[in-house]
């Protein structure tokens, strides 16, 4: 064996031995946590003991299933402390929270269907995926082809951030996509005085970091931070000036804008990789709080801007989506909807191999085996297609469902577009929507 292989075995041998043991067999592979001192496992998995002698300091180590949630458990000594942060918490009955108002509406085709959530591309007909391909291309040609316009724009505050070398490739991927997203805000005249920035889907909250670092000498702007769990190590908490960010915890589905505190004059609403219909239901909030408030008392604050990283098509679901009217103008069926939702992951799954076919076929590298490389799918098509083939009709259908929500928000009076905001090589997910209210006529359309 060589020296290389030899030290990646070595490397292999460690990670596993501090990594937690728990096998997830939804995603075929063991926990990426690390494992706990002195345990096989993190403390998410860690089994759920039962009483004995066992002591920690004075107090049980007895683990116990969380009331909230018995998926994971938690250490009966830490309890009460743990229900008080358990992302699975009842959320606070706040104004802001109308249940379901996001969320969209079925119709008979979907009851029809029974959701269109059973179609397997591998059960449908070669005559039936020709015909689907047939409208993705004509749709695709018709209305998208050579209209995302590429935007790189890295703003100015992170280029010292982005020059520092101890950050690894993870870290600076996404720096760059942030640099990238503060760039486009720039660009179209979004960052400016009396503004409040919506964070949709914050997670740890770096885009919002970047986005109060960029606008702390602005008057009357804020930024509000919405996202359904409670993470650690969140990078809001590090801006200075804490009245300027607020982080509210809400599902997305059941958020009313119109009652989000702030003072500021006007919203602009963004997000880093907003997963499927999740974008929908951003979209959703944001229409809805454009619409004049029921209460007598109440100012209407427009949301002048619109700037959503996308990703994660396959997740989009037929009754949250935005941009229903559109496919079926162009010919597209709820059936053909779910079909795309399945073709968009050709877009970025790289080779289209199984984890478990990649790993045989680094073991036989390592050790020296020939072995076959192609990929054991590619026999088992309905239609013939070359992986470069899959690659670029994922993509057609990722853009497909994208400008039917450029559409969507055009309606809406919205100039919305979408754009390349960084290279490929940076992220596969390298597109976004970006959109500025008719009223806000210094932004470029």
């Amino acid at each position: 064996m060589s020296e290389p292989q030899e030290k990646r075995r070595k490397v292999l041998e460690e990670s596993e031995e501090s990594q937690c043991q728990f096998f997830v067999v939804r995603k075929k592979r063991h926990c990426k946590l690390s494992a706990a001192k002195g345990s096989k496992f993190c403390s998410q998995h860690e089994p759920i003991t039962k009483t004995n002698d066992k002591e920690m300091g004075n107090k049980s180590a007895e683990r116990v299933p969380c009331p909230l949630d018995p998926k994971h458990s938690v250490y009966a000594f830490k309890l009460n402390k743990h229900l008080k942060i358990c992302n699975a918490r009842p959320m606070k009955n706040e104004n802001y929270i109308k249940i379901g108002l996001n969320i969209g509406s079925d119709d008979e085709e979907v009851v029809r269907d029974n959701g269109g959530h059973s179609v397997k591309l591998n059960e449908l007909t070669c005559e039936y995926l020709k015909s689907l391909m047939d409208k993705i291309n004509v749709t695709y040609e018709k209305f998208i082809k050579k209209t995302v316009v590429t935007v790189f724009r890295e703003h100015d505050l992170l280029k010292e951030e982005l020059s520092k070398p101890e950050f690894g490739v993870t870290a600076l991927k996404h720096l760059k996509q942030t640099a990238a997203l503060l760039g486009c805000l720039q660009e179209y005249k979004l960052l400016l005085p009396h503004t409040c920035f919506v964070e949709f889907g914050a997670g740890k909250g770096q885009v919002s970091y970047w986005i109060a670092q960029a606008i702390k000498h602005f008057k009357q702007c804020s930024v509000i931070l919405v996202d359904k769990a409670s993470h650690r190590h969140k990078k809001d908490n590090k801006v200075e000036d804490r009245d300027a960010v607020t982080r509210i915890r809400a599902d997305i589905a059941n958020l009313d804008l119109s009652w989000l505190p702030h003072k500021s004059e006007s919203i602009v609403g963004v997000s880093k990789h907003l997963c499927g219909a999740a974008t929908d239901m951003t979209l959703r909030c944001i229409v809805a709080g454009n619409q004049p408030p029921k209460e007598v008392n109440r100012k209407l604050c427009r949301t002048k801007g619109i700037l959503i990283a996308l990703c994660c098509h396959h997740r989009c679901e037929w009754k949250s989506f935005v941009g229903k009217s559109f496919l079926r103008e162009m010919g597209f069926t709820l059936k053909d909807f779910a079909a795309m939702t399945k073709i968009v992951s050709w877009a970025v799954c790289g080779s289209g191999m199984s984890r478990e076919r990649r790993k045989q076929l680094q073991e036989a590298e390592d050790s020296d085996d020939s072995i076959d490389q192609s990929s054991p799918d590619e026999d088992e098509d309905t239609v013939k297609l070359t992986r470069k083939e899959k690659e670029e009709l994922g993509l057609r259908c990722k853009r497909i469902l994208d400008y039917a929500r450029i559409v969507f928000l055009r309606q809406n009076h919205y100039n919305a577009n979408l754009i390349y905001y960084v290279n490929r090589d940076v992220t596969l997910e390298n597109v976004c929507i970006v959109a500025t209210h008719e009223i806000n006529k210094s932004a470029p359309v």
